[in-house]
């Protein structure tokens, strides 16, 4: 508060259009990721992962 000299603290945090909107985005293509049952092998993001510890 302004009397104490510490910052507002809102009990929410407030977002941005743009942020909302990627939030509902990502929300959208989580659940059409379950709906469909895909599976991160469909997509071909285990190929994108390196879980292999040689350098």
């Amino acid at each position: 508060m302004l009397a104490k000299g510490e910052q507002y603290q809102p009990p929410t945090e407030y977002l941005f259009l743009d942020q909302k909107r990627k939030l509902r985005l990502v929300s959208r293509i989580k659940k059409n990721i379950a709906k469909f049952d895909i599976k991160p092998q469909d997509v071909g993001f285990d190929k994108l992962l390196n879980t292999s510890t040689e350098i």
